[in-house]
């Protein structure tokens, strides 16, 4: 009896409940999620997902809400329906993946840093077609400046943290990949060529950027934190099943502006009518004359079209990734391919990545990062004052005559020169038809690479860990260049070869101690010891020849015998770091927060009495939000976090200029007629590291569950010790004028930041999320060698303005009566320079504003005294805007960024604008004609630019405003729905379209206020940092398509 009641009320509760399945996937990537609970809300009844993220729960007939929840995403709730089928996709919660992040050997809890450290997710920039991972961080971080100098593949962009923080050393962060320091900058074994070290890496490899900014987050790595870090960690496997994973996109990509130059017509006019002012006497020769065609057509060439293009572009990745209880693994092969909008200009890229972890005993794990790249690069002569130099080239170049032969040759005289067409003479300066050169010239670039390392990590008891890693960047450069003999700059030399090699290597060695642990509940501590052990040598092996006897043999390699004049040389280089380090951080009921950190660095680089540098670092924080006080307040209903922190740390600068520039160094010389030696470098045994003391102050606040996160800091970096060039006494009788390195320069850096992250909405089928960043920076000298000027032909380095300011003359219009231009003198008096030829052929005269005919009353020139500042190059302030939004199973993004505050000297504008008879931009047609035109543009006179447009001088007429508002990248995509996916055996499909720097919103002329051609034209330091914001001749910034599809087996 008993029995059989109770086969019957187990009968009526098996009739009173049913099985529901399902399967749990990441919205984004549609990937399975194992380890998800999933819960019958209101009681204990939950299961937790396979490793495919799939699930069978036991729930009641009538129904009931299952809740889904895992540490990394957003818990969501799904009502019971009737199906016995519930599949759903989980949002990452972007505050839950950054609860843990990269410090530099080690990693901490977010809500327990007291430095200032930025995160972006590699996934969040992922499938951006960039030929490098730097480009990606553009606008995504405060207080981060990522600027690529033109739109040429294999330019390095410049990145800088906080302003520029040295005067004539480098400004660049260190970056670190996987623990292991690598190279970065243009490693082209000739110098001159396209060889970025960023673009060896491919970013679909990159998992999370950490960007270190302020001193406490930076000081563990002592001497070379100056200009802050940047820790790149690579993709890991997931826990569960293998993944394998075809990530691809294909696009074109187009100029996103052209210079606006004359046509055929437009320039037979403003050239003759240049000739005519020069001499005004009835019967003068005109100088330019229209050109026919076959068919009777009058020419008129963009030669904008000869050097631009619409170029393809590829990139394919395939991925294996997967992990279980003991190991993890993640294997990759990339190809990408792209063509640049400039012809002869390319990217080729081949990678492979194995990442793999295994946990040998539980008290042992061995690991290794393996990377292996070989990336191609063709380049081309892209310098502004070349004859090969492609757009100073295309924008001189007569438009009245054709572009091609009715063969097809190019059309060009027998000097090598543009044809002269139906012209009286010659172009100016024999600038050669560019189209020869871009078909015969080689710029070519291969680099291998080998980035990697190794470790072994034992746990003898628990929390604490003994870690020793080795890795190496070992890459080696194969450049290659030629000039043909015929037309261009190889036709001075009849032809040249350059051929180089330029192998690098660097080994690191770190060992370190870690040790974690809580106790009485309220103390928390996480600390490390280690040292650390680097050695980088390299070489370059280079060989040179002119005057070619055989010009087939040229464009593959340097043969011998075919050159007249060979030049062979080389060298190597080597540095050496040996360090000790140690950090404690400490926390108390998470309330009060304390880090210390202290490092000490060995130098090879500097002599042996100021060698061993201490780089000491603190911060303390107070979590507000934690205190009885606030809890009670009821404050923290919608207020839910509340953190203060300050930090102090003095870093320093490791990029002293060479490997030695402490030593007196000696070379073959000659005094006269006679053989000797002679100082090659004066040597300063005195010499030290340049020291940067950054000061960090910041909030940390959270609002509804942390929904919205806001974090402001307000920083002030002062350098001492900036190393200058300091000339040599008379008295101590160095020749040559000599100079010698010195720590006697100072500056600083401070400003604002402030980070906007939100979740407007986080509903089921439709989420939004908003981050927003804004920065400051002001930049300042406040000391140099002598407080003497550092002036190059723009800018201008003074104490108490900031690095490198525009410095020339104050451009005040045109005379309405004459067209002469007028400037203002340093003591405020207005003065005109003439135009004419003649008696009045560089003269200068006074001017009377009330009065523009009066009389002319002969002045002195403009001199040195009568220069101003200009403008400063650095922005004042710039940031980023990015809104992403989830649509069922489509996927939107908007981003956009912004910067302003600066001025540009744009000598584009001032080139093309020229006096010489060559082509002229547009705004000359508003030139000055006849007495009583109101104009900016003087009269023109040929031959005269000197007078007129101040060649070679920076005018107020040309500095522009260079603040800009630009569209970076929207993408569109769509997740087929996992029923679709399953009939093909997928796990994941998702097709998307995507376009970058579509729009940019500015009032600046040139072809983008982001250009930098002193940066894209250098590896000079001094260069770099004294002499920013010239655009001289840019090749302007593209405008990339593209779709793409990501698909998961």
């Amino acid at each position: 009896m008993s029995f059989l009641l109770m086969f019957t009320l187990l009968q009526q509760v098996t009739a009173q409940n049913r099985n529901i399945s399902g399967r749990v996937t990441d919205r984004q990537t549609g990937e399975g999620l194992p380890g998800v609970t999933v819960l019958l809300k209101g009681t204990s009844n939950g299961v937790s997902t396979n490793s495919d993220g799939t699930y069978t729960l036991s729930v009641p007939s009538a129904g009931g809400t299952l809740v889904f929840s895992s540490i990394g995403y957003i818990q969501t709730e799904r009502p019971i329906g009737a199906e016995d089928q519930l599949n759903i996709g989980l949002a990452v919660d972007s505050k839950q993946l950054s609860e843990v992040v990269v410090t530099g050997y080690g990693t901490q809890e977010r809500r327990d840093v007291t430095g200032s450290i930025a995160s972006v997710q590699g996934e969040a920039v992922a499938n951006l077609a960039t030929p490098s991972f730097a480009q990606q961080l553009a606008g995504r971080a405060a207080g981060v400046q990522v600027q690529a100098p033109s739109g040429l593949l294999g330019q390095q962009p410049r990145i800088q943290i906080r302003g520029t923080n040295s005067i004539s050393s480098s400004t660049s962060p260190l970056i670190v990949v996987d623990g292991q320091p690598i190279f970065t900058g243009n490693t082209s074994a000739l110098g001159n060529g396209f060889s970025n070290a960023l673009a060896d890496i491919n970013p679909a490899d990159i998992e999370s950027y950490e960007v270190l900014k302020d001193g406490s987050a930076t000081a563990i790595y002592g001497s070379r934190a100056a200009n802050g870090v940047i820790l790149i960690t690579t993709k890991k496997g997931r826990l569960g099943k293998t993944t394998v994973s075809y990530d691809t996109y294909i696009g074109v990509a187009q100029t996103l502006k052209r210079y606006d130059v004359l046509g055929a017509e437009d320039f037979i006019t403003i050239s003759n009518e240049k000739q005519r002012n020069t001499n005004p006497a009835p019967g003068t020769k005109l100088l330019a004359a229209p050109y026919f065609d076959a068919n009777g057509n009058q020419v008129s060439t963009d030669w904008q079209k000869e050097i631009f293009r619409t170029g393809f572009q590829q990139n394919h990745v395939v991925s294996v990734s997967g992990a279980n209880e003991k190991t993890n693994y993640y294997f990759s092969a990339g190809y990408t391919d792209q063509d640049g909008v400039v012809k002869n200009n390319s990217l080729q890229r081949f990678t492979f990545r194995s990442n793999l972890d295994t946990e040998v005993k539980k008290w042992l794990r061995l690991g290794m990062n393996l990377g292996l790249s070989r990336t191609q690069t063709l380049g081309l002569n892209t310098s502004p004052n070349a004859l090969s130099g492609n757009v100073t080239n295309a924008l001189s170049l007569f438009p009245n005559v054709p572009a091609r032969n009715p063969d097809g040759t190019p059309y060009q005289d027998a000097g090598g020169a543009i044809g002269q067409g139906n012209n009286a003479t010659g172009i100016s300066f024999a600038y050669t038809n560019i189209i020869f050169p871009l078909e015969n010239n080689i710029f070519r670039s291969i680099g291998y690479r080998i980035l990697g390392n190794t470790y072994l990590e034992v746990e003898p008891v628990t929390g604490l860990r003994l870690r020793s890693q080795i890795g190496t960047d070992t890459q080696m450069n194969d450049d290659f260049q030629y000039y043909d003999p015929r037309a261009g700059d190889g036709r001075a030399l009849q032809g040249l070869v350059f051929q180089g090699f330029g192998p690098s290597v660097r080994w690191n060695l770190s060992n370190t101690a870690s040790y974690s642990t809580t106790f009485a509940e309220a103390h928390k501590i996480n600390a490390v010891i280690g040292t650390e052990y680097q050695k980088t040598k390299d070489y370059f092996y280079q060989a040179q020849g002119t005057g070619l006897s055989d010009r087939a043999l040229g464009p593959n390699s340097i043969v011998s015998g075919t050159v007249a004049t060979p030049t062979i040389f080389g060298g190597n280089g080597q540095q050496g770091l040996s360090s000790y380090f140690g950090r404690l951080n400490y926390s108390f009921k998470d309330r009060y927060l304390i880090s210390a950190t202290l490092r000490a660095d060995k130098l090879s680089s500097l002599p042996a009495a100021t060698r061993l540098g201490y780089f000491p670092g603190g911060s303390l924080g107070w979590r507000v939000s934690e205190e009885p006080f606030f809890k009670s307040s009821g404050l923290n209903s919608f207020w839910s976090d509340f953190k203060l922190r300050g930090s102090y740390a003095q870093v320093g600068n490791t990029d002293l200029g060479s490997n030695f520039p402490y030593a007196p160094l000696y070379g073959a010389g000659k005094y006269g007629a006679q053989n000797g030696l002679a100082y090659t470098q004066f040597g300063n045994d005195r010499l030290k590291w340049e020291t940067s003391k950054k000061t960090d102050f910041g909030i940390d606040l959270g609002f509804l569950n942390n929904r919205i996160n806001v974090n402001v800091d307000y920083y002030r970096n002062n350098i001492d010790g900036a190393i200058l060039a300091v000339r040599t006494p008379l008295s101590l009788g160095v020749p040559n004028n000599s100079s010698y390195r010195a720590n006697v320069g100072s500056l600083y850096n401070r400003g604002l930041e402030v980070t906007v992250n939100t979740q407007n909405i986080q509903k089921e089928g439709f989420t939004w999320s908003t981050s927003f960043n804004f920065s400051t920076n002001k930049n300042q000298i406040t000391a140099l060698s002598n407080n003497e000027d550092i002036i190059s032909p723009y800018n201008i380095t003074r104490v108490g303005e900031s690095i490198g300011a525009l410095f020339g003359y104050d451009y005040q219009g045109v005379n309405p009566y004459n067209g002469y231009p007028i400037y203002k003198r340093g003591n405020g008096t207005l003065i005109q320079a003439s135009t004419d030829r003649g008696a009045r052929q560089s003269q200068y005269y006074l001017y009377d504003a009330n009065n523009p005919s009066a009389a002319l009353v002969t002045t002195t020139p403009l001199a040195a005294s009568d220069k101003f500042i200009l403008g400063q190059t650095n922005p004042k302030y710039f940031g980023g805007l990015s809104n992403t939004l989830t649509f069922k199973g489509f996927d939107l993004d908007v981003f956009l960024r912004y910067s302003g505050g600066n001025k540009i000297f744009n000598q584009s504008r001032q080139q093309l604008l020229r006096m010489d008879f060559v082509n002229n931009s547009t705004e000359i047609l508003d030139r000055w004609q006849k007495e009583g035109d109101v104009t900016s543009t003087p009269k023109i006179v040929q031959g005269n630019g000197a007078f007129i447009n101040k060649e070679g001088e920076a005018l107020t007429r040309f500095v522009e405003k260079g603040d800009f508002i630009r569209l970076q990248n929207v993408t569109l995509g769509y997740t087929l729905p996992q029923r679709f996916s399953n009939v093909v055996s997928l796990s994941r499909v998702r097709v998307f379209v995507q376009a970058q720097n579509i729009a940019t919103i500015t009032g600046y002329k040139g072809v983008d206020p982001e250009v930098n051609s002193n940066y894209s034209n250098s590896s000079n330091n001094n260069i770099i940092n004294q002499q920013a914001g010239v655009d001289f001749n840019s090749n302007p910034q593209q405008r990339v398509f593209t779709g793409g599809l990501n698909v998961a087996f």
